[in-house]
């Protein structure tokens, strides 16, 4: 008999003390020190001198409404359903607003742009999807995962784009920025569908993740969208709206971490 066998004895035995045990169970306790260590302590412990009328009664009360639950998906299932979710909230965005500022940017400046936009979410997204299983491990603070790819973007938008000046730039930066915000908004919905079923471990840090990736879908669809070339207008608007998403979902993660703790 194997540890594991003794361990599916102990679950399916009437009496979890071992003197009742089969022979080949008792062999395998004098031979196996782990298994008789935590033996004796079972062997040892108080017994509940509750009724047996009382705990027939508790589980007649409790195993009708047990449900067999579907294990959680894995990682790579809620990160590609994360991108799907964020494709088709770009595609259909720019579908209505056009592509003008796609053509009016060079190859430089889409390879660089998108290409950091394309590895900030799917990364992002792979973190997201770890925050939700129980017991996961993080290999950086969150704070790293978040600077990073808003570091990267507007170091990227200095050194591809230059400045020209223009009496709306208010008007045109908050255009942009409430279409960004827009898009942000329209995703998180998807994502938390997406989401769902996992536990987060750290709201604050899994609501501020969140809301970068969503803001960065609406800075995806203000690259594609917008054909004004401006360094201080895009990383005012098109990187200040991820940056908007960001607060926002931590303060829903802070609110939702605090509700947790001490009830509504």
């Amino acid at each position: 008999m194997s540890c594991d066998d003794l361990d599916k004895l102990r679950t399916q035995s009437v009496s979890r003390h071992s003197s009742t045990w089969p022979l080949e169970a008792r062999e395998h306790l004098e031979s196996c020190e782990s298994c008789s260590q935590l033996q004796k302590l079972l062997d040892n412990s108080v017994q509940s001198d509750v009724p047996d009328a009382i705990l027939d009664r508790v589980e007649a009360a409790i195993l009708p409404g047990l449900l067999p639950v579907s294990p959680l998906p894995s990682v790579s299932r809620i990160t590609g359903a994360l991108l799907l979710c964020l494709i088709g909230v770009i595609a259909a965005a720019n579908w209505h607003l056009g592509v003008a500022g796609w053509n009016a940017r060079d190859n430089l400046q889409i390879s660089v742009n998108f290409s950091l936009l394309g590895i900030s979410v799917v990364v992002l997204a792979n973190i997201l999807a770890r925050q939700m299983m129980p017991g996961s491990r993080r290999s950086a603070p969150v704070f790293v995962y978040i600077a990073a790819p808003l570091i990267a973007l507007v170091a990227a938008d200095v050194a591809l784009f230059g400045y020209h000046s223009n009496p709306d730039f208010v008007p045109l930066a908050l255009s942009c920025w409430e279409i960004g915000v827009t898009c942000a908004a329209l995703s998180a919905p998807l994502f938390w569908l997406a989401l769902r079923r996992g536990l987060s471990l750290n709201p604050i840090g899994h609501g501020a993740t969140a809301g970068l990736l969503a803001g960065l879908v609406g800075v995806t669809v203000l690259e594609i969208y917008c054909p004004y070339l401006d360094r201080w207008h895009i990383t005012v608007a098109h990187i200040g709206a991820a940056i908007a998403s960001t607060l926002v979902g931590a303060v829903i993660g802070s609110i939702k971490s605090r509700i947790q703790q001490h009830g509504p």
